[in-house]
């Protein structure tokens, strides 16, 4: 398939883990933007044109990142609980504008939960010189994008929203969200996360609400 596009192929070591895939992507990426996909999901013929429209229109841009809809087993899902209050997240603080600049308000998107799909960013490398995941968070595999939204959040820069919904996101069985459900990691690392910004008796309401939101994602092998 690379052959067939004069695309590079890169190839790195098996079983390193989420983080260090990442991390070893962006490594080989020459270009001003960069989209870290799924190779599971479904991006939309105008994603790209959308995302790299907007950092021309705002060179300070830190990300763009789209809506997006569920698939699984081929089909578009219905409207999770779990997706509604992502959108509703995103539609409380962004809504009138589609973008973010204060720090301040960035962290506040944030600190509600992480609607920020992360196969949905386009990264504007540009703005965000020698970017990297965490290693030392690599452990927090549910949440190491969240974490970097938030070290994102404290930089000079916007984040904008597409409220178009431009990516399909499977779901199934074997993808680390499904799993982060079963063996209860998620709800670990999310409570730990909003801990960040709410005192502990806030914190453990917000990750029990969304908790109750994950059952809606669950997918039976």
């Amino acid at each position: 398939m690379t052959d067939g596009f004069g695309l590079d192929l890169f190839i790195t070591e098996y079983g390193k883990g989420v983080v260090h895939d990442n991390n070893f992507g962006l490594r080989q990426i020459k270009t001003k933007h960069a989209t870290l996909s799924h190779q599971d999901d479904i991006y939309l013929p105008t994603y790209a044109e959308t995302c790299v429209r907007v950092a021309e229109k705002f060179t300070d841009i830190l990300i763009c990142f789209t809506n997006f809809a569920e698939i699984i087993d081929d089909k578009d899902r219905p409207l999770t609980l779990m997706l509604k209050v992502k959108r509703c997240i995103l539609s409380i603080f962004m809504p009138f504008k589609s973008h973010l600049s204060s720090k301040f308000w960035k962290l506040r998107l944030l600190s509600l939960g992480n609607p920020i799909a992360l196969p949905t960013i386009m990264l504007n490398l540009e703005n965000l010189p020698g970017f990297q995941f965490s290693v030392v968070l690599a452990h927090h595999v549910n949440t190491i994008d969240w974490q970097a939204w938030c070290n994102m959040a404290k930089m000079k820069g916007r984040f904008y929203y597409a409220r178009k919904v431009l990516l399909k996101r499977r779901i199934h069985a074997e993808s680390l969200f499904t799993i982060g459900l079963e063996n209860n990691s998620r709800h670990i690392e999310d409570l730990n996360m909003f801990r960040k910004f709410w005192p502990d008796f806030i914190a453990k309401f917000l990750a029990r609400v969304y908790a109750s939101g994950y059952t809606s994602n669950a997918v039976k092998k």
